[in-house]
């Protein structure tokens, strides 16, 4: 989550994830809907129970604050911890990139439907890892604690596009399978203009 393009000077995913977290805060706290924010790696390092007023918010964005992308995630464990905690009807968001190894979310996302609880995946991803852009012998170092990798990009450009391509259309359609909620959103886009098409269009859906 902390990748940021060498090509640019824009914000890292997290940024973008963190953002996109206190929008939709912003916006359920107006509802007064009871918001909480849970943040992780390999396990919980921060919980802040949900809470529905106004001021709230303050403690929402002092724990955004905080934030750093460190760790390896380990989604498929801390959804089965998250899934026990949460009692009744609620919803769940979950903010990652979803590049985790060896990880099965499926059993977790299954548990999580089984409690009735709504889910929404908003799954984040900078341009540069859906067309691996580079040129040249590059050295690639990983941001968890995978190996150091060297090659020319253009050697693998086309299956790894097919790979990340199959990783999305998979996640998607389990979602949809299960009635989750999967938002795709490239962190080239405007988030303003991300999130209000994602507004909008679910909007229209439950009107149908």
């Amino acid at each position: 989550m902390a990748y940021q393009s060498p090509f640019e000077n824009g914000e890292s995913k997290i940024d973008y994830a963190c953002n996109l977290v206190a929008a939709l805060s912003y916006l359920f706290l107006k509802q007064f809907d009871a918001v909480g924010l849970t943040l992780f790696n390999d396990a919980v390092v921060q919980h802040i129970p949900p809470r529905s007023k106004a001021s709230h918010l303050q403690h929402i964005l002092h724990g955004l604050s905080t934030v750093s992308a460190k760790g390896v995630a380990q989604v498929e464990n801390v959804l089965s911890g998250i899934a026990e905690r949460l009692q009744g009807r609620g919803m769940l968001i979950l903010v990652s990139d979803f590049l985790t190894r060896d990880q099965d979310i499926h059993k977790s996302l299954k548990l999580l439907r089984s409690r009735r609880l709504e889910v929404i995946l908003f799954h984040v991803l900078h341009p540069d890892e859906l067309n691996l852009p580079f040129d040249g012998d590059t050295v690639f170092e990983s941001l968890e604690d995978d190996p150091t990798v060297g090659l020319d990009p253009i050697d693998i450009r086309e299956e790894y596009q097919k790979a990340i391509q199959k990783q999305i259309d998979q996640l998607e359609k389990f979602s949809n399978g299960l009635g989750i909620d999967y938002v795709f959103m490239d962190t080239s886009i405007p988030l303003q203009q991300a999130l209000s098409y994602y507004l909008l269009k679910r909007k229209s859906l439950i009107k149908i």
